[in-house]
């Protein structure tokens, strides 16, 4: 049951916190180097369709109702992720990609898809922490009757 946790981790939670502070905090990648902006994207889209393939399967999977509830969430929410984010490289491509000047961050249709991205990945890294505490409670609960000599569930 953890392993496909321990993948969505790695699958959502892991670029989330390495990408952005490669090409868009300015610690890596210059803030004056707009391309950077532009390669976050590319690099991100295959991650995305990656991470919605394993929460896919992991709600087809998972025989426990609550995780399988918790898992469609998260789909939703990267759902709405992919769209802001591919929407936000379609802007930036229409703009100049590479070249797209810094003033196109700010305008409308970027702004627009980068309420979905953003809200849609923060949704997702919440719910992820939610999953992994709810399995690890269930766990817990199987193992705790399973050492009463109880009737342990096998639904988890």
């Amino acid at each position: 049951m953890f392993r496909p946790i321990v993948r969505l981790w790695l699958l959502v939670f892991v670029p989330f916190a390495i990408l952005p502070f490669v090409f868009i905090s300015g610690v890596v990648v210059p803030q004056t180097a707009l391309w950077g902006h532009a390669v976050f994207h590319i690099i991100y889209l295959p991650i995305i369709v990656a991470a919605w393939w394993a929460l896919w399967r992991f709600v087809r999977e998972t025989p426990n109702l609550a995780l399988r509830a918790i898992a469609a969430l998260m789909l939703l929410c990267q759902s709405s992720f992919a769209f802001g984010h591919a929407g936000e490289l379609v802007t930036v491509v229409q703009a100049g990609f590479f070249s797209a000047p810094e003033s196109i961050f700010n305008q409308n249709p970027h702004m627009f898809f980068a309420s979905f991205a953003v809200l849609g990945i923060l949704a997702s890294e919440v719910l992820l922490i939610v999953l992994t505490i709810t399995a690890v409670i269930q766990r817990l609960r199987r193992r705790s009757a399973r050492l009463a000599g109880g009737p342990a569930s096998t639904s988890a």
